[in-house]
C-alpha cells in the first residue's frame, strides 16, 4: 500500500521539532514529514508536493489554521487535517468540527494520542484510495459492458462450438473468411474453459454482470499476452479462451501444458484479488479445428463432472481420450444393425457414440476395397439410423439445427465422414437430451431446496445432492429458470417463514433458527430485502 505525505503546520518552532521527532513517523506509514511556519510557507509548499496529512495549529499571528484549511479544502479536498491549539474554547472546536477535522488536540500534544490519530486518517486515506481504485475500474468496464456489440467473430466461434458449420474444406474456409476470423482451416486452437465458481463478496446482480465481462476480457489480455486467439461466452454461457496457432507449430513460448499451467495460475490470482471471485479453468491441448468442438465439449463435462476440486487448474487428458474414442476392432464386419445404432444413441452416452463412430471409419480405413460408392452408401445408412431415432422421440428434423445443411452436405472421404457424423450426432444428442437433462437437474435441486427449507444449507450442499459441479448447476438453473440459485434458495426460505409467521405464535428469533439462520440480525435484513418490512411488522400486517 502506497504510503502518505504529512506536513506540520506552526508558527513555533520547537512545536514542529517535537512532532516531528516525537516518532518514527515511516514505521507508522508515513512516507515523508514536511514543515511549514505559516500558512502562506504551507501553501507554497502543497501546491510543489502532495500532501496526504496536514496537522495544523489554529493561533498562528499572520494568519489563523482556520483560515489555511478553508484554502486547503477548496483546493485540495482529499487531505485530511487535525487542528492542534493552546486552548479548550469551544468556539474553535465547533468550528473545527465544522471544517471537517478529524480530530482536535490540545496543546501540549501527547506523542501517542497523535499517533494514533495519524493512524486513522492514513486507515481512511487507504479506504478512500481501495474504492476511488475499484470505482475507477467498474467505471472502466461499465462503459465497455454498454458499448460492447456482438462481433462477428464471437458469432463464428459460437456456430463453431455448437457444430451449425461445416467443418472442413471450403465449407469451414468460407465461414472463417466471412468472420474474418486469421485462421485457416488446417490451423489448430488451443482452448481452456473458465469456470466462474463463487462470489467472494455479496454483489448485486447487476454488478455481478460487470465483472463477468470484466473477467472474460482479463482472461483475454492475460491469457493470450500477445498471442493471437479470442475469449469466446458459448451459447451455453461457457467461457472459453482460444489460443490461435499454425498448423504443426511447437509448443514454444510458453505454449506448452507446464507454461499455461502457470499463466491460468497467475490468471486464478488476479480473479480472486481484482473481481472478487474463485475460478476454476480447464486446458486442452492443441486440436485442429475439426476437433475443437468435441474437445470443448470434453471440457465441459470435465466442469460438470468436478465435484471435489474446486478453484483447481486441470488439465485434459489427451492420450485416455484418443484410446478410447478411436480403438479400432479390426477383423469384425463393418455394417452394423439398425437396432445397435438406435441403442447406443439412446443411452444418451455421447462418449459411446463417437467411440462407435471412429470404430467404424477404422474399418472403413483398413478396407482396400472401399470406394466412394460404399461411402455415399453407408452415409445414407447412417441418416437412416437418425431418421429413425428423431421419429421414435417425436422430434422433427426442422427442430434439429441446421438439420438440411447436415442431410445434403456432400462426403467424399473418411475423414470428412467422421468429422460429420460426430457432428451430426451431437447436434441430434444436443436437441434430445439437453432440455431432459438440465430439467431433471433443476428439478432435483428444487425438491432438495424446499424439502430442506429449514436447514442451513448452500449452493455447494444443492448442487452435492445432485452430483455436479456447483459453478455448472447454477449455471443450468439460470439458464432454464431464468433465477439465480441462489435468490431462489434465499427466497424459499423467506416464503417459509413468512408461513410461520402468520400460522403459528413463534417469536421471530425462533423462526429465524428454524428455518436456517443462526445470525437474527442476518435473518430480519434479507427478510426485509425480499418482503420489504421486518418480520415483526410483516406478522402486525397479516
Amino acid at each position: 500500500m502506497e504510503k502518505c505525505k504529512m506536513l506540520i503546520v506552526d508558527d513555533e518552532k520547537f512545536a514542529i521539532e517535537g512532532i516531528m521527532n516525537c516518532m518514527d513517523w515511516e514505521s507508522r506509514g508515513i512516507e515523508a514529514v514536511y514543515a511549514a511556519g505559516s500558512a502562506d510557507e504551507a501553501r507554497i509548499l502543497m501546491q510543489e508536493k502532495p500532501i496526504d496529512i496536514l496537522i495544523c495549529d489554529i493561533e498562528m499571528p499572520d494568519e489563523d489554521g482556520l483560515s489555511l484549511i478553508r484554502w486547503v479544502k477548496e483546493h485540495y479536498p482529499l487531505t485530511e487535517f487535525v487542528f492542534l491549539t493552546c486552548h479548550s474554547e469551544f468556539t474553535y472546536a465547533k468550528q473545527a468540527v465544522h471544517l471537517g477535522s478529524f480530530d482536535y488536540l490540545l496543546k501540549p500534544v501527547d506523542s501517542e494520542e497523535l499517533a494514533q490519530v495519524v493512524e486513522r486518517m492514513i486507515d481512511s486515506i487507504h479506504e478512500r484510495r481501495e474504492l476511488s481504485d475499484y470505482n475507477e475500474k467498474y467505471q472502466k468496464y461499465y462503459a465497455l459492458y454498454n458499448k460492447q456489440q456482438p462481433l462477428l467473430v464471437e458469432h463464428f466461434w459460437q456456430d463453431m462450438l455448437s457444430r451449425r458449420i461445416l467443418s472442413y474444406g471450403d465449407f469451414l474456409d468460407r465461414a472463417l473468411q466471412d468472420a474474418q476470423v486469421a485462421l485457416s482451416s488446417g490451423d489448430e486452437v488451443q482452448p481452456i474453459l473458465i469456470s466462474l465458481e463463487e462470489w467472494t463478496k455479496v454483489l448485486p446482480e447487476r454488478d455481478q454482470e460487470i465483472l463477468e465481462y470484466a473477467v472474460k476480457k482479463a482472461a483475454e489480455e492475460m491469457l493470450l499476452d500477445g498471442r493471437r486467439g479470442h475469449a469466446v461466452t458459448d451459447r451455453n454461457g461457457f467461457l472459453f479462451v482460444l489460443a490461435y496457432g499454425d498448423h504443426g507449430a511447437g509448443d514454444e513460448d510458453g505454449d506448452g501444458p507446464d507454461g499455461w499451467v502457470q499463466a491460468v495460475e497467475r490468471f486464478k490470482e488476479a480473479c480472486l484479488s481484482y473481481f472478487y471471485c474463485q475460478i476454476s479453468c480447464y486446458i486442452g491441448y492443441r486440436a485442429p479445428l475439426q476437433e475443437l468442438p468435441g474437445l470443448c465439449d470434453a471440457l465441459k463435462d470435465m466442469e460438470r463432472n468436478n465435484v471435489t476440486k474446486p478453484h483447481s487448474v486441470l488439465l485434459y487428458n489427451k492420450a485416455a481420450s484418443v484410446a478410447g474414442v478411436m480403438a479400432p476392432a479390426s477383423g469384425e464386419p463393418v455394417s452394423t444393425p439398425i437396432s445397435e445404432w438406435m441403442s447406443v444413441i439412446a443411452s444418451g452416452n455421447r462418449d459411446k457414440v463417437i467411440a462407435l463412430i471412429g470404430q467404424h471409419v477404422a474399418k472403413l480405413e483398413q478396407n482396400p476395397n472401399s470406394t466412394p460408392k460404399q461411402l455415399e452408401t453407408y452415409l445414407h445408412e447412417f441418416l437412416q439410423v437418425i431418421y429413425h431415432f428423431l421419429y421414435g422421440r417425436g422430434i422433427a428434423v426442422s427442430q434439429i439445427p441446421n438439420f438440411t445443411m447436415w442431410s445434403t452436405a456432400q462426403i467424399r472421404t473418411l475423414a470428412q465422414f467422421r468429422y460429420w457424423a460426430v457432428h451430426l450426432v451431437s447436434a441430434v444428442m444436443d436437441t434430445v437430451f439437453r432440455d431432459k437433462e438440465a430439467d431433471g437437474f433443476v428439478q432435483k435441486a428444487i425438491y432438495f431446496m424446499r424439502e430442506n427449507v429449514e436447514e442451513d444449507i448452500s449452493r455447494e450442499d444443492v448442487a452435492a445432492y445432485v452430483n455436479l459441479n456447483p459453478a455448472y448447476l447454477s449455471r443450468l438453473f439460470k439458464k432454464e429458470t431464468e433465477r439465480n440459485l441462489i435468490d431462489y434458495l434465499i427466497e424459499t426460505k423467506v416464503n417459509r417463514a413468512k408461513h410461520l409467521l402468520d400460522s403459528t405464535d413463534m417469536t421471530v428469533s425462533a423462526i429465524a433458527q428454524q428455518v436456517g439462520y443462526s445470525n437474527f440480525s442476518h435473518f430480519t435484513r434479507t427478510f426485509k430485502k425480499y418482503t420489504g418490512v421486518n418480520p415483526q411488522e410483516y406478522r402486525r400486517q397479516s
